[in-house]
């Protein structure tokens, strides 16, 4: 064998070996195309399309700190609180129209009390802080004009001050609501009181008339329990574009649900059934710049329902007065002054006669 046979040989086994190879070689997939959260704008900033979806979501919240001061006919002093709430927002288009799954979360910390020490062996007492834990405050969806769930009383309207009382809360409902176009739309509902007490629902409904000079809310229900209606009108008119007015005038025929009481919101007591038979309010707002608007008004409650509560205020005329300041700090970052006074019967039949209250709040939002 020479040395051109022995090349010769070993480039044809070289070739021999590497088609073997080849005909064996693993072959590598090619990554599949990552599906990236694309941007929504069907329905405003914030929405995302959730990943193999049409559906869109905006997950927002809200960070307060608040420090309040009254001087109640129950107690008086200075309180202060954290709170946060989570929101779900889910959009999606469907052949009824606008299918839209709502979910808000809150909880809170307060400055809590004081409570009696029973590990020592002295009268001492210790603090404690209030913690709400995590409550459900809305969950609803909506399809077309029909809403299903637990939101605001279909009633549930008020000023943009923080003297008034408007009436209603929270509350399990069925509602239909039918643009009429030209501004005009009209809802009627039924809501859920009490499924224990009473399997008869609540009867709301509402005309709300949207225009170029502002806005008028027409608001009815009727409360099977007490037999008794309420009935109620909510105008918010823009006098100029820095400078609105708003009033409500509100009428029941005796205790109701919604009844509009401002002991609720001053003694954090339930309002309900704890009206009166009518009351008017004005409040007057002014946008003194992009970052700035004040506000001022007052509410008058007259003649309040014989309701067999403790409060024993029958027949008792009230009235309230207020102002806010609105203050922008930076984008997402706000902050409330209010301060109010309430005065009339039913302080003086408690015998501490009128007091202030109000708060200052921080709202931080995402």
């Amino acid at each position: 064998m020479n040395i051109k046979s022995l090349l010769l040989g070993s480039a044809a086994a070289l070739i021999a070996v590497s088609g073997a190879r080849a005909a064996d070689a693993v072959v590598v997939a090619e990554p599949e195309p990552m599906e990236y959260v694309r941007i929504c704008d069907v329905y405003g900033a914030g929405f995302y399309y959730i990943p193999g979806t049409e559906t869109c979501l905006k997950i927002g919240g809200l960070v307060r700190y608040q420090f309040d001061y009254a001087e109640h006919i129950l107690d008086s002093g200075w309180r202060k609180q954290a709170l946060a709430r989570l929101k779900f927002d889910a959009r999606s288009e469907t052949e009824y129209g606008t299918f839209r799954r709502y979910i808000e979360f809150q909880a809170s910390v307060g400055g809590g009390g004081w409570v009696h020490n029973d590990s020592t062996d002295t009268d001492t007492w210790r603090g404690v802080k209030s913690e709400s834990g995590t409550a459900l405050r809305y969950a609803y969806f909506e399809l077309g004009g029909l809403l299903v769930g637990h939101n605001d009383t279909l009633f549930d309207g008020g000023l943009d001050g923080e003297f008034d009382s408007g009436g209603g809360d929270r509350i399990n409902q069925i509602r239909y609501t039918i643009d009429a176009g030209n501004g005009i739309a009209v809802s009627m509902g039924l809501e859920e009181e009490s499924d224990n007490f009473d399997y008869v629902p609540l009867v709301t409904g509402k005309v709300a008339i949207n225009q170029g000079w502002g806005s008028l809310n027409l608001y009815g229900g009727y409360d099977n329990a007490y037999e008794e209606f309420a009935l109620k009108a909510i105008g918010n008119v823009k006098a100029t574009d820095a400078l609105t007015l708003q009033f409500l005038a509100g009428y029941e025929s005796g205790p109701t649900y919604w009844s509009i009481n401002p002991l609720g919101a001053l003694e954090n007591i339930a309002g309900s059934y704890q009206g009166y038979a009518y009351t008017l309010a004005a409040y007057l707002r002014y946008q003194v710049n992009e970052k700035l608007s004040v506000g001022f008004g007052g509410q008058y409650f007259g003649d309040a329902h014989d309701d067999n509560f403790w409060l024993d205020n029958d027949g008792s005329n009230d009235y309230s007065l207020g102002t806010v300041i609105d203050y922008k700090l930076v984008e997402n970052l706000n902050a409330k002054l209010a301060i109010n006074y309430f005065d009339g019967d039913t302080f003086d039949n408690f015998g501490r006669g009128g007091g202030f209250n109000g708060f200052l709040r921080l709202d931080a939002t995402f």
